[in-house]
């Protein structure tokens, strides 16, 4: 039987910032999903709270869908507009981790799916997010939850590309 457990978004005055930065210490992500400890902009934060504690999070944040720059765009970054004219956004995966002994028993599924309803909230085309090749678990969740895949190099700053996918879903919106 699965303990009792709470969705939170943290950020609302009634949660506790200081266990949420616990478990990002817990999962090696504090230097990923804070600055300096302190949330970075535009960015949400959602986590499973069982006694007292966090045992898993996604950090999403909001951002414009540019087109990267080129010599096709004048070597700049140009935002991606709607049909409608208007900038279009998504929500970046920024971290998401589920704790070990947490791990394949839906906690991740129900982080996942509150983020793309947050991001439907916000406003966002699609939610994005980037997973290294060794993280299976990762892998089957996005699949099932319906994520198109897309293979890529990352580029890491001074060293070796890491290889693995984007994982892209367009977010339904009401009309």
């Amino acid at each position: 039987m699965q303990p009792h457990w709470q969705l939170t978004e943290f950020g609302a005055p009634e949660t506790d910032w200081s266990l949420l930065i616990q478990h990002l210490k817990n999962v090696k992500m504090l230097n990923h999903a804070t600055i300096n400890g302190q949330p970075k902009p535009n960015c949400y934060y959602l986590g499973i709270i069982i006694n007292r504690a966090v045992i898993g999070h996604i950090a999403i944040k909001r951002q414009p869908i540019h087109v990267p720059a080129s010599h096709i765009s004048g070597h700049e970054e140009r935002s991606l507009a709607g049909p409608d004219g208007n900038a279009l956004y998504e929500a970046f995966v920024q971290t998401f981790a589920v704790e070990e002994g947490y791990r394949r028993t839906g906690y991740g599924r129900a982080l996942q799916e509150a983020a793309l309803q947050k991001a439907q909230e916000l406003g966002c085309y699609q939610m994005r997010s980037w997973s290294s090749a060794d993280k299976l678990g990762n892998y089957a969740l996005k699949i099932r939850l319906g994520f198109s895949i897309i293979p890529a190099l990352y580029p890491m700053p001074g060293g070796e590309p890491i290889s693995g996918v984007y994982f892209v879903k367009r977010i339904e919106h009401l009309e």
